[in-house]
């Protein structure tokens, strides 16, 4: 981990420090972003700070519902770091606070490179290598209620705490990808179900298109063997260690995990 920073990052070192340690800064930490582009500033430094490789990225508020909560206008991006991605059936760390997140993760097997223009359908199919059935965990590093978070939970990497992957699925071809149903279930209780219909998108490869274009990834866009993870199907649901969950995607399969 690199120890060189500037002074001017003491937020970025902040937060990162706090996920490493399981530790709640303040809600009014040093340095809390007061716009969007110093918070996408400090997520950069932390990433730098980190070290570690980046696999991809999530995208957060990806409905339009939580907007208003979370104080933003647009959804955002936070990375996914190949440290904290396991694999389908994985027992996960976590700490207390965390929650769990089901959705489709796309894998991306040629470039795309930022641009003005939208990429069309056609464009981005020709470009998914792969869709997987997935969770996220997600964990913010400052104390306070999510109302009005927003610019923070983007400095803090939107919030992620890990990823687990499950069967990459690559005859995709065929089937809904603007209503494709999941259902989540925890410690075999109810099952809560969704559809990739509740996200922003009307398809979800326009997911892609987002993340390429976005302003924070100007001049490296998405690169191939990158991840999108393209927004909760189902909402958050809180974990504790202990827990259980499975995902079921119908024809995509699914993923599983168990949370310590």
């Amino acid at each position: 981990m690199a120890d060189n920073m500037a002074d001017g990052i003491g937020p970025a070192r902040a937060l990162w420090n706090a996920r490493l340690n399981g530790d709640v800064l303040p809600p009014d930490f040093d340095g809390v972003p007061a716009t969007e582009e110093e918070a996408y500033r400090i997520q950069a430094d932390m990433i730098a700070y980190a070290g570690l490789d980046v696999i991809g990225w999530k995208i957060g508020a990806s409905s339009e519902q939580m907007f208003a909560m979370l104080g933003v206008t647009q959804p955002f991006l936070g990375p996914l770091f190949g440290e904290y991605t396991y694999a389908d059936g994985a027992q996960v760390p976590v700490n207390p606070g965390h929650g769990l997140e089901t959705e489709f993760t796309l894998r991306m097997k040629t470039d795309l490179p930022p641009r003005d223009a939208s990429y069309g359908r056609d464009e981005i199919a020709a470009a998914v290598g792969a869709i997987h059935p997935s969770f996220e965990i997600v964990g913010r590093r400052f104390d306070g209620a999510g109302g009005g978070a927003g610019l923070r939970l983007i400095a803090d990497g939107g919030a992620n705490a890990g990823m687990v992957l499950g069967p990459a699925v690559t005859g995709w071809q065929g089937m809904d990808l603007e209503n494709h149903a999941v259902t989540l279930t925890v410690n075999d209780g109810e099952a809560q179900a969704g559809t990739v219909g509740v996200l922003l998108w009307d398809h979800i490869f326009e997911a892609a298109d987002w993340v390429a274009r976005h302003p924070a990834l100007a001049g490296r866009g998405l690169k191939a063997g990158d991840y999108v993870m393209t927004g909760t199907c189902t909402g958050m649901t809180p974990l504790s260690p202990g827990d259980t969950a499975a995902a079921d995607f119908g024809d995509m399969g699914e993923v599983r995990a168990t949370f310590t």
